[in-house]
């Protein structure tokens, strides 16, 4: 494993390195009025990944890598069964739910993430940083217990020569809603409360908290007639309240609108409301292709929306669909961890099926 795991991520690094556009993904969180908790995330860049959806079952063995790139880091044995994207074929999760309804994402922090330093007295303890979601996922089963345990491990940057900087930090939720945020950065670790379930990229988790007070006036009322004693001012038509609301694609501009729209959402009822509601918020950042662009030289490079995944953590579905089929597919969690007999996978991009409906036209009553 770890020999295949070096090679795919050569192949990371020399697509990431590119172009920094490549670096992107937004998740966000939705409370149903009867308690349900269901997480929306995607992933973006301009490269197309050979991602599986993998099922990982209870006691399967990991190695934690270390910076020289050797297999000595971390031994350790998931204590708790999971489901995760695997990009580029690795047993690795970028992204995951595990039986306990624990989501774990990883996203990307440019600019900014710069891990703990190596220590060889330590490298029995120690993990690259693109182990570290894996790690979590296979071993909490809540929030709270996150924020317990979550430096039991070092987590250092993995071989540069091969996998580049791979900037991460972590978010985590659980099915009571309660959700955190880890990044390192300066080569410390530091861990935030979630409270509002969103996040994006760069710039770091508490400047974009603080960014939200530039959008204070925002609001989902509309605006209403303003007179000018002469002129009266009115709204050309619905959502003038939400003026100012950015549109870009920029992270901190994803941040703000994922914020505002899980917010300002009537609250859904019940597993069907509250998925429709997290796929609903979630399309407001899926990226056509050509809206986001930069060049490597001359070559025009080209941002979209890979996979996009929603978790019911109640329920324990992971939902997921890929840039190039929009329908949804969903794996039962109880129902993979019971037949799991080692690492299986399922396929994510697979060609795409409009059923014909021509057939079922009746008589209008």
């Amino acid at each position: 494993m770890p020999r295949r795991i070096a090679a795919l991520l050569f192949l990371l690094f020399s697509l990431t390195q590119a172009w920094s556009g490549v670096l992107a993904c937004t998740s966000v969180r939705i409370k149903t009025s009867d308690g349900m908790v269901f997480y929306a995330r995607t992933m973006e860049g301009e490269w197309t990944l050979q991602t599986v959806l993998g099922v990982v079952p209870k006691g399967t063995a990991y190695r934690g890598t270390l910076p020289d790139g050797t297999s000595n880091g971390l031994k350790w044995k998931t204590k708790y069964a999971f489901v995760g994207m695997f990009d580029f074929g690795m047993p690795l999760a970028s992204d995951g739910m595990n039986e306990k309804g624990l989501v774990v994402g990883e996203l990307f922090l440019p600019g900014y993430a710069a891990y703990e330093s190596y220590e060889g007295s330590k490298a029995g303890k120690t993990v690259a940083q693109f182990e570290y979601g894996t790690w979590l996922l296979s071993n909490f089963a809540s929030v709270a217990e996150v924020r317990k345990g979550y430096r039991e491990v070092r987590v250092c940057q993995g071989p540069t020569d091969k996998a580049g900087p791979l900037p991460l930090h972590y978010v985590v939720h659980d099915p009571s809603g309660d959700s955190v945020v880890i990044e390192f950065t300066a080569g410390k670790v530091a861990i935030y409360d979630n409270p509002l379930g969103v996040m994006t990229n760069s710039p770091t988790f508490d400047w974009m908290l603080t960014n939200l007070d530039n959008y204070i006036n925002l609001s989902v009322m509309n605006t209403p007639e303003k007179d000018l004693k002469g002129l009266t001012l009115k709204q050309f038509g619905q959502g003038s309240g939400l003026y100012g609301l950015p549109g870009d694609y920029s992270p901190p501009s994803r941040f703000v609108r994922m914020v505002t729209l899980s917010q300002a959402a009537l609250p859904a009822k019940g597993a069907d409301q509250g998925l429709n509601q997290a796929i609903t918020i979630l399309d407001n950042v899926d990226i056509p292709i050509g809206a986001v662009r930069g060049f490597e030289g001359k070559e025009a490079r080209y941002d979209k929306t890979i996979w996009s995944v929603v978790a019911d953590t109640a329920n324990r579905r992971y939902y997921f669909r890929s840039m190039d089929n929009k329908n949804w597919r969903y794996v039962d969690l109880d129902k993979a961890f019971a037949s799991a007999r080692g690492i299986t996978s399922i396929p994510v991009f697979i060609p795409v099926d409009y059923p014909d409906v021509t057939s079922q036209a009746r008589p209008f009553q």
